[in-house]
């Protein structure tokens, strides 16, 4: 349908003329995944940053509109953070795809969903869309467009959510890659462990929101005025990532970084109890036993256990000799059996509790809590304070030798008890 002297920066141009001439970087990156298309190998990867709202969908949808209309053999595969983004974007394709040959005087009809369709007399589908996370069988492709895995900030912090990208990317992806096997990965910057990360041979095209020399990369899109605001109300690590496209180092918002809670006496009665973060006895992570107490809105931390290839005996005899009776231990991994070693030392009021979510993501949700309602006891063990603080400061980032165990304790603290 398309004459093959057709470039795709000469269909965005026929297709978006006014948006193309507002946003010239859309031909530049236009270009760069016709080139790559068209770079005589397989199996390759093109990497496409970009900033919120600058056009990363509207490239990837008219993309696989050109590759249809160039050749209505193309299989193309597009994924995105959820199953209704991409079968929304599934649907934008073919009805982009319709009207383009409507246009051209040449009317195609096409068949399937909205998520799964093919041009009617193929015998294979020829696009799918499919949610991060989700599967999809008797479909192999050419070139699959991931088109942003993460819905926002709280998603890319996740270890467990960067787990299941790898779980698609192992089972869902790669298997079914046939013909020039292309792979583009467009979307925003969040962390240096994101889906980017994941293939580091990758070609790279990083769109910063704003130059060197400080101005707006766009204006149509955004004014210089407009983002000197924004960089104003935003930490540097979201800036650095979500708008220049280059991730700090350590890749995550510290939430905690330069906290320093309130020393004070604590109250001498209210709500006790302790929360208990197993780990293994050979583990170089910390077993944490800490002892808070709840009263009007604030949580005191009294007294704090927290060593690091503690073994349970050595808990256990921490906990007797403070006479506490109410623990909650979490119970995720290890943690059912260092329960029943607990009370075969004698700790018999200990309870399980299961987490929930990913705790860089608890983290954020109670960062708040934390910030405002947490109180130090001035009894409580420096030591143990100066390393809750150390690890607080860097939180969720971690490094050879930077845990979370002391400050995820407080964490679950406030989960545990919902204030």
């Amino acid at each position: 349908m398309v004459n093959s002297r057709i470039t795709f920066p000469d269909f965005m141009r026929m297709q978006w003329r006014e948006m193309c001439e507002q946003r010239p970087q859309l031909l530049d990156v236009a270009k760069i995944m016709d080139d790559f298309w068209n770079n005589g190998k397989t199996s390759d990867v093109l990497n496409i940053s970009m900033p919120t709202r600058f056009g990363k969908s509207l490239l990837s949808t008219s993309f696989s509109v050109y590759l249809l209309a160039c050749d209505v053999h193309t299989r193309i595969l597009r994924a995105s953070y959820s199953a209704e983004l991409a079968e929304s974007f599934s649907f934008q394709v073919r009805n982009q795809f319709t009207a383009f040959c409507d246009k051209l005087g040449m009317p195609v009809a096409t068949e399937g969903t909205r998520n799964r369709w093919k041009i009617k007399g193929n015998d294979l589908d020829n696009h799918a869309g499919v949610g991060v996370g989700g599967s999809i069988t008797g479909f192999g492709f050419d070139i699959a467009i991931i088109d942003d895995t993460a819905k926002n900030m709280q998603d890319a912090m996740s270890a467990a959510y960067r787990r299941s990208l790898i779980s698609f990317r192992d089972s869902v992806l790669i298997g079914r890659m046939e013909g020039k096997k292309k792979i583009i990965n467009v979307g925003t910057r969040w962390t240096v462990n994101d889906w980017f990360s994941l293939w580091p041979d990758a070609e790279v095209y990083r769109l910063p929101a704003m130059n060197d020399d400080g101005t707006s990369c766009c204006e149509a899109w955004k004014t210089t005025g407009e983002l000197t605001i924004e960089r104003n109300r935003i930490s540097s690590e979201v800036w650095d990532a979500q708008y220049q496209q280059h991730p700090t180092a350590t890749g995550r918002v510290c939430l905690f970084e330069g906290w320093r809670p309130k020393t004070c006496a604590v109250p001498d009665d209210g709500d006790d109890f302790i929360i208990i973060d197993p780990s293994t006895e050979y583990g170089i992570d910390y077993f944490t036993a800490f002892h808070y107490r709840r009263k009007d809105g604030f949580l005191y931390l009294v007294n704090a256990f927290a060593k690091q290839r503690a073994a349970n005996e050595e808990v256990a005899a921490w906990i007797k000799s403070k006479g506490y009776t109410v623990c909650w231990c979490e119970a995720n991994g290890v943690g059912a059996s260092v329960i029943k070693k607990l009370r075969q030392y004698g700790v018999r009021s200990v309870a399980a509790f299961a987490t929930t979510s990913d705790k860089y993501g608890r983290g954020y949700v109670q960062r708040d809590n934390v910030l405002n309602y947490l109180r130090i006891g001035d009894g409580c063990d420096a030591e143990v304070v100066r390393e809750l603080l150390r690890e607080a400061e860097v939180f969720p980032c971690t490094g050879d030798d930077i845990h979370d165990d002391l400050i995820d304790n407080v964490i679950m603290a406030f989960e545990r008890m919902k204030m």
